[in-house]
């Protein structure tokens, strides 16, 4: 059999197409003739079906009929009996995908022919050898490169029957070529993957930060859809490359909930517990090498200003105006009475005292907002050095079973 051109392979439904040319020799005793006494004829040609022919089938056949011979060949007789028979089949096999390395997979396909009605008593095949039987005219597709073609003869016997059975089997042995899947799914993946890392570089308090995860979630199924749809649903093996997907999206799923909680804390205002302080901005910024102000803790508020329409209020301002109104007030002298005889005064005094007491509430606040987004840094910073360190784990890990595993099967087969 010389294998002419791969005509499909359907990994998903396990099955194969190929056109080959086919070469069968028998030899009928009923065909034979002196050549010296027909003008030295040696050779003749006549229609295949006008002769005898040996009913060989192929077992595993996927097409809709047995009948895949052309009626309309010819046969070469020989004087001395021998029927040689060229046609052109085009087969559809079953193959049994191994998916487990792709798309760096190699897939052996193997086709099994016998007689259909006779025994082995009755018709035993041959497998071709030598030079003729390892012809290979094979078109090149794209998609996968031919290896090797081997054939044998397999023996078996029946319970049925005390006479053996016969056939003939042929391995075909094909290469995926993965330039394809490693630019449009592997590399694309890889790139998704890094760029849900870069979202813990983003501040704390940046809201785009849950849109940029989400969507590289989203990305990352569409790929893992893809491969779905183009493996079969074999449970003994599964493909290394869709568990690395899956490794993928539960890294995503991870700085999702993590971006949630750094945003989360990062508008935290309440009052921090010493042991966060301490074991986030003490120990772990140090850990991870992450620089944080620690002068925001215990600090005098920090003055600022507070703006009422077109009147803008300084906290310096308010507190020296304040202080010098008070002291005025508190004399001896006799001008403590203007507090009592007007009143304007105190109700000035009292509505100052509120905004300093304000604005002193709002510069704690604030402080212990800049403490918790020195935290959410940190977890930043640290789920950056986790996620970072689980990816490329992953990868090399999946990466060199992969390498090894297909230079394991080139090995075999060679």
């Amino acid at each position: 059999m010389l294998l002419h051109s791969l005509l499909d392979m359907d990994t998903k439904n396990q099955r194969f197409k190929i056109s080959t040319w086919v070469k069968m020799t028998w030899r009928d005793e009923f065909l034979q003739w002196n050549s010296s006494e027909y003008g030295g004829i040696d050779v003749i040609h006549v229609p295949a079906a006008s002769v005898w022919r040996p009913d060989i089938t192929l077992h595993s056949n996927t097409e809709d009929t047995f009948e895949l011979v052309k009626p309309d060949t010819f046969v070469e007789l020989r004087p001395e009996g021998t029927v040689v028979w060229y046609v052109p089949i085009i087969y559809g096999s079953t193959c049994l995908q191994h998916v487990r390395y792709f798309p760096f997979d190699r897939q052996e396909c193997t086709m099994k022919f016998s007689s259909w009605a006779y025994d082995g008593a009755a018709l035993e095949p041959q497998a071709e050898a030598g030079a003729d039987a390892e012809q290979i005219r094979f078109a090149e597709n794209g998609v996968w490169s031919f290896i090797s073609v081997t054939n044998k003869v397999v023996t078996e016997h029946f319970p049925c029957c005390p006479e053996p059975y016969y056939y003939l089997e042929f391995t075909i042995v094909f290469q995926r070529n993965s330039g394809f899947y490693v630019t449009y799914m592997i590399l694309p993946c890889c790139f998704l993957s890094a760029l849900s890392l870069l979202v813990f570089l983003l501040p704390p308090d940046c809201g785009e930060k849950l849109t940029l995860s989400i969507t590289n979630l989203l990305a990352l199924v569409v790929f893992q859809q893809l491969i779905a749809e183009t493996m079969p649903p074999n449970g003994n093996e599964l493909p290394l490359l869709g568990t690395y997907f899956l490794a993928m999206i539960i890294m995503v799923c991870v700085s999702v909930v993590g971006t949630v909680l750094v945003i989360s804390i990062s508008h935290n205002s309440t009052q921090m517990h010493p042991w966060i302080k301490t074991l986030f901005l003490d120990v772990l910024s140090k850990v991870v090498c992450l620089k944080v102000d620690m002068d925001t803790e215990g600090s005098e508020p920090t003055p600022h200003k507070m703006t009422n329409g077109s009147t803008s209020f300084d906290e310096g301002n308010l507190n020296s105006g304040y202080n010098e109104l008070s002291a005025v007030t508190n004399t001896d002298n006799g001008i403590s009475s203007m507090t009592s005889t007007d009143p304007n005064i105190a109700k000035i005094l009292r509505i100052m005292a509120f905004m300093k007491n304000e604005m002193v509430s709002q510069s704690d606040k604030e402080n212990r907002q800049l403490l918790w987004k020195q935290v959410s840094k940190v977890i930043d910073r640290c789920l950056f050095i986790i996620l970072v360190i689980y990816a490329l784990a992953i990868s090399l890990t999946i990466g060199t079973y992969i390498y090894m595993g297909s230079e394991t099967v080139q090995e075999h087969d060679e």
